[in-house]
Formats: C-alpha cells, sequence, structure tokens
C-alpha cells in the first residue's frame, strides 16, 4: 500500500498575526482547491579564472525570494473574511441593521433608539446610508419602525431585525494591511509561512460557484529545522537547529531522519511527535522528552493538526446574484434595475514589494528584511449580450458610472436574512469593448473596466460581507 500523501489529505489554516514576522499557531481551518506557493532557495555562481576548464568552481547559497503564489478557494460566507481583511485591511463588525428612506448623517459612536425601546450603539455607517453596523443592542428594535440618532437626530427606516446577524465591512484604501501565519498540511508535516499578505484576490464565477484566487507573499517559511548538534536522550532537552522562525512554543513537532527515510520516537516507543516546551532563540527548541539521540543533519518538521471547519453553502451565480450600476452615484445603483451580466470578474491588487538586508547571519536571514506596501489598483470584466449603444457608449465617451454587485446565499438561521457578500466600486470607467462575430451567434460585450477613488463616497472599493460569526 503507497504512502504517498493524496491532495484531500491536507488542509489550510491561517490567524491573524499581532507583529508582523513573528509566528502565531493558526487555528482557523479553510477548505481550498488548490494552492501554489513557491518558495526559491537561489544559489550564486562563483566562477573565478584558475587555470581550469571547470567555470562553476563554487556555489553560494543566495537571497531567498519571498514565497509567493495563488491560492484558490470557493467564495464562502464563514471564511471569505478572513482573506477580505487580509487584502483590505482592518474591518468594521457589528450587528447588521439594514435601512430604508434614510435622512440626515448618523454619528459613529451614538445612541439610536425606536418607539419600542430599542437601543444600539453605532460603529459604523454605510456611506449610501443603507445600513447600520450597531451594538449594544438592548429590549427590541422592530422590523419597520423607525430609529432615530441620539445626537445627530437622523432617521431611518429599519428594513431587517436579527441580533445575531453581523456586517463586516472592508474598504480599500487602507495605509497598512494586517500580516498573517498560514499553514499547509500533508500527509506527514505541515509547511508555515510567516509575515503573509494577502496582495491580490480576483474573484470570477466557474460552473455557476463563485471562486477566487487569492495571492500570497510571505516574509519567511518553515518547511523544517535541520539539526546542527547532537543531543543525547533524556528529559528536558534542548535541541540546536539552524532555523526556528514558523515555530512557537505549543507546537507538536515530529524528528525525520533523512539516511534512513522514517521518523524517529520521540517520547516514547512507537510515539513520533512531541510538545516543543520553549523557543529559547533562532536556533534551539526545548522539548519535554527525547527518546531517540539526534543526529547532525537529522530534520524537525510540524506535525499536521486536526482540522475543524465552520462553513455554510458557498456563494453561487445565477439565481443568487445581482448586478446594478447608475452614472449618477452608488446609492443611485443600490436601487437601480438589475443589469444582465452574463459573467463577472473583479480584481483587487496591494503591489508589495520585499527587500533584502545585511540583518544577521542565520538561515533566515536569507529570508527578506522587510516588506513593503506600495500601489493599489481595481481592474475587472463584464459580459453581456449586446443589445444597444449605451455600454459602448459610456466607453467611447469614459463616463464613469458606479457597480455594485451582490451575492446571496441561504437565509442564516430562521431569519429572513441571507448571507450576503456585496462588492461596491463608486467609480469605474470602461477601457475595451471586444465584440465578437461567429456564425449564428449572439453578439456579445466583453467590457474591462479599471476602478478609481470615489471622492464623495470616500472609498475606491468596499466590501460589505453579511454572516452569523
Amino acid at each position: 500500500m503507497s504512502n504517498a500523501s493524496y491532495s484531500r489529505l491536507g488542509y489550510m489554516a491561517l490567524k491573524v498575526e499581532t507583529t508582523e514576522g513573528t509566528a502565531v499557531k493558526p487555528n482557523t481551518f479553510v477548505p481550498i482547491l488548490k494552492e501554489d506557493i513557491v518558495p526559491k532557495y537561489d544559489v550564486s555562481i562563483s566562477m573565478p579564472i584558475a587555470a581550469n576548464r571547470t567555470l562553476n568552481l563554487n556555489g553560494l547559497p543566495n537571497a531567498i525570494d519571498a514565497p509567493s503564489g495563488k491560492i484558490s478557494i470557493n467564495v464562502e460566507p464563514k471564511t471569505i473574511g478572513h482573506f477580505l481583511k487580509g487584502i483590505y485591511g482592518t474591518e468594521t463588525v457589528g450587528i447588521m441593521m439594514p435601512l430604508t428612506a434614510s435622512t440626515g448623517t448618523f454619528t459613529v459612536g451614538e445612541q439610536i433608539t425606536n418607539g419600542s425601546g430599542g437601543m444600539a450603539t453605532i460603529i459604523g455607517e454605510s456611506a449610501e446610508k443603507d445600513y447600520l453596523l450597531t451594538s449594544a443592542w438592548t429590549s427590541t428594535f422592530v422590523l419597520g419602525n423607525t430609529v432615530t440618532g441620539g445626537s445627530s437626530s437622523a432617521t431611518a427606516t429599519i428594513g431587517a431585525v436579527a441580533a445575531t446577524i453581523y456586517g463586516h465591512e472592508f474598504v480599500a484604501p487602507k495605509t497598512t494591511l494586517p500580516t498573517y501565519t498560514v499553514e499547509f498540511g500533508y500527509l506527514n508535516e505541515a509547511v508555515r509561512y510567516t509575515g503573509v499578505y494577502f496582495s491580490d484576490i480576483a474573484e470570477n464565477q466557474k460552473n455557476n460557484i463563485i471562486t477566487a484566487d487569492i495571492t500570497m507573499t510571505a516574509r519567511a517559511e518553515f518547511k523544517h529545522a535541520r539539526v546542527t548538534a547532537i543531543t543525547t536522550s533524556g528529559a528536558t532537552k534542548t535541541i540546536s537547529l539552524d532555523q526556528t522562525t514558523g515555530l512557537v512554543a505549543g507546537d507538536t513537532i515530529k524528528l525525520f531522519r533523512p539516511s534512513t527515510g522514517l521518523y524517529l520516537d520521540f517520547v516514547s516507543s512507537g510515539v513520533n511527535t512531541n510538545t516543543i516546551a520553549t523557543i529559547p532563540g533562532e536556533t534551539s527548541i526545548t522539548v519535554t522528552a527525547l527518546q531517540t539521540a539526534t543526529a547532525i543533519g537529522d530534520l524537525i518538521v510540524l506535525a499536521p493538526q486536526t482540522t475543524s471547519y465552520s462553513t455554510v453553502n458557498e456563494f453561487t451565480w445565477v439565481g443568487k446574484s445581482t448586478v446594478r450600476d447608475s452614472e449618477t452615484s452608488m446609492t443611485a445603483a443600490l436601487t437601480a434595475t438589475p443589469e444582465g451580466i452574463e459573467d463577472f470578474d473583479v480584481s483587487v491588487t496591494n503591489e508589495i514589494e520585499s527587500r533584502h538586508a545585511a540583518n544577521g547571519a542565520n538561515f533566515i536571514n536569507r529570508f527578506p528584511a522587510g516588506m513593503f506596501l506600495k500601489g493599489l489598483k481595481g481592474t475587472g470584466k463584464l459580459n453581456k449580450v449586446y443589445t444597444d449603444m449605451t455600454w459602448l457608449d459610456r466607453l467611447r465617451t469614459n463616463r464613469a458610472f458606479a457597480l455594485q454587485v451582490v451575492h446571496n446565499a441561504n437565509n442564516i438561521g430562521v431569519t429572513t436574512i441571507p448571507y450576503a457578500l456585496d462588492f461596491r466600486a463608486p467609480t469605474i470607467i470602461l477601457d475595451a469593448f471586444n465584440p465578437i462575430l461567429d456564425t449564428d451567434a449572439l453578439l456579445d460585450q466583453k467590457m474591462s473596466y479599471t476602478m478609481f477613488y470615489n471622492a464623495t463616497s470616500g472609498y475606491f472599493h468596499k466590501a460589505v460581507l453579511t454572516n452569523d460569526i
């Protein structure tokens, strides 16, 4: 029977870091379709003239490029928010209160009340005035009642009521982005990345399922650590290694011997795993017990975690998604007649640049010394059957318009509020029109666009996720 690893035995886990590049143990597990993160352990070639036809006389360890690649996922209400937070930056989260007929502007931090004794504190208000994010509910709000701001005197009609439904608002641009520790588990070991930026999300539909490709770039990678000195067996032992970045106290590890191709007993006979007690520094760990003496060249690897998932149904396109647009404003787009958009792609990209520096002599110092946030751009594509000149005229005259794309899933619990992901772009300009003529075929409009910052709305692109966590 083969012991080869099978992809369905793999997993992805992540967790936000408190300090960039300082590992934490990932404990949120996200179903994925594919990942292709690639580290490059480059070598510099030294070729001095030495009266010898052999040119490559020396191979010298080079700087290691920031490990990067893409993760493909189905867009799902309980997990997509982790990636949106990474790409858009900090989120505003509170109990979702949809509104209609808003007048005036509510103030973040003020209390709202209604005629049924309900009271709450405003955490965030939509620029389009169609929802509030709230906290500290007392008593009950009633569907259709009017809420009034305690200090602003703004008013609005409550569009839906459910104290267990949360809205997560992600708005770009931000000047900083959070970093993550990300782990991919395989059959016998796991690989961990630290200082991870989620720099790009490209959302599209495939087989009617909303999918996304997310680009990640890491400061460092822990594939394994190489043992650099013999450690005798016994209780409470310190093992010398060439790298500990990526490990945390409490991690479960295994000891692999390349010369035999076997995982060795660690704590006692027949037990291959042990728990890290402490990490004294970059080149050593302390374990509670060591059954087998180490040899130079042995490898310390992370043991795979036991996974658990909290998910619901993925978002779908036909019958569950709506596209609206308006040349007037983002607010007007929210109530416009839905467009017959057949295909939709959107991409939000943060430009991340890694820089190397001579900041240490350990293996980890070959990885980037810093990661820097640079440019931001947003692009996308639309496809609909050509019926008239409206969209082509927008392109020809470079007219800006606002675009909203909403994905819905099933209702949350017993409420009438669905899981939802609402993308809003207040200023879009088309930049290409690709008509396709084919025998006995309808003429399609394939249009690409670029997003721009809108000073009135106060953002470049926004995502609003509604779920129950």
